[in-house]
């Protein structure tokens, strides 16, 4: 018997492809390398930052001398960070800016640093493509935002970095920490003031009961009294000062 015939699709034709089918290739491969090619020209960190168009919204904490970069994407776009100086007094920093273009048109960017309450303490206004500028400012332990909007068109990538002594910007932990101190003296500071206190009410009745004393007694009764008064008085100026101590580590908001 015999078996079944496998079924043979015919040979393709050998030779050259026609010259049609070859064009449309490379039109295709061009498309593909030109797509691959837009997209690796995108701002790579713009994305990774986003969302950050409010102060609410802000990407941080920013630390030092790390570069930052995102771009300008439309018109109305504005771009915000955040840092914390947390040193006591005042700390030295330096904000730099940098266009890095990337709009065929006329366009440029503004930096600025705002306090806590989004209101500018310094600014770089107007940076044109590829233009780079620094702006240094003291400022005292807060929050701060930097914002980062258009000047003139948009479409252009920026890159900043923060700057400073070691130490005087950092995360919010350290600003927590100081506050934590602060509030462990203050409460040391009542206690002690609520013993001086005592201390007194204790010193008070032993010059009230002693009328009938002796005058030595009496004498040594009303010592005990300025003792304990001044005592609690330096109790209280310590706890004053302990209290004065938590600003403004325990007002800033994280």
């Amino acid at each position: 018997m015999e078996g079944r015939r496998a079924h043979r699709l015919p040979p393709a034709p050998l030779g050259p492809r026609p010259a049609g089918a070859a064009r449309i290739g490379l039109a295709a491969l061009a498309l593909a390398a030109a797509a691959l090619l837009c997209w690796s020209a995108r701002p790579a960190a713009a994305a990774s930052f986003e969302p950050d168009d409010s102060t609410a919204a802000a990407f941080g904490p920013l630390a030092l001398g790390q570069t930052y970069g995102a771009a300008i994407e439309t018109p109305v776009d504005r771009d915000f960070y955040y840092f914390y100086v947390t040193v006591p007094g005042t700390a030295q920093i330096t904000l730099t800016a940098q266009n890095l273009g990337g709009n065929a048109g006329l366009s440029g960017i503004n930096a600025a640093i705002l306090d806590a309450t989004a209101t500018p303490v310094r600014s770089l206004p107007y940076l044109g493509d590829g233009e780079t500028r620094t702006t240094t400012v003291d400022l005292p332990p807060q929050k701060y935002f930097v914002e980062v909007t258009p000047s003139e068109g948009s479409g252009d990538a920026y890159s900043l970095v923060l700057g400073g002594a070691a130490g005087s910007v950092g995360p919010y932990t350290e600003i927590a920490s100081r506050c934590s101190a602060a509030g462990r003296r203050v409460q040391a500071a009542e206690v002690a003031l609520n013993r001086a206190e005592s201390k007194l009410q204790r010193a008070t009745a032993r010059l009230a009961g002693s009328r009938y004393a002796t005058a030595a007694a009496k004498t040594a009764a009303r010592a005990a009294v300025r003792g304990a008064k001044a005592r609690s008085m330096a109790r209280v100026r310590r706890l004053r000062m302990a209290k004065h101590g938590r600003e403004p580590w325990c007002t800033i908001a994280q």
